[in-house]
């Protein structure tokens, strides 16, 4: 069963993936169509919130990934390195795909897991 802290933790990655997954298609396609005044102020909360999720998984990977294999770690762990790359060139196509291929798939299995995670605890203290 889930402790408290990690049952509201994964609660909060399905609230805020309300709001993050919807941004990072936004500023894929800002990147993509061309910048507007506030992409870069975007683009860097969006950045924070992706790390969060990164610092989420970092800290309850076991929890999240339970018995399966949700969230590849060496994929994210790679997915940094790509991103972090192409921030450094400021190559906003190189940025938008690893958005686009990398971060979007992450967070989307991040909330999955989490989904999965609470419905098994739901069903686990049912019995």
């Amino acid at each position: 069963m889930l402790d408290v802290l990690e049952k509201e933790t994964l609660e909060e990655v399905i609230k805020y993936n309300d709001d993050l997954v919807p941004a990072l298609m936004n500023i894929v396609n800002e990147l993509r169509e061309g910048r507007k005044e506030d992409t870069g102020e975007l683009l860097n909360s969006i950045i924070v919130g992706v790390n969060w999720e990164i610092e989420i998984f970092n800290c309850l990977e076991d929890t999240i990934n339970g018995r399966a294999n949700w969230v590849d770690k060496k994929l994210v762990i790679e997915a940094v390195g790509n991103l972090g790359k192409a921030l450094q060139a400021k190559d906003d196509e190189l940025i938008a795909t690893c958005l686009e291929d990398d971060f979007i798939p992450f967070v989307k299995s991040m909330e999955k897991a989490a989904v999965l995670r609470l419905e098994q605890n739901k069903q686990s203290s049912n019995n």
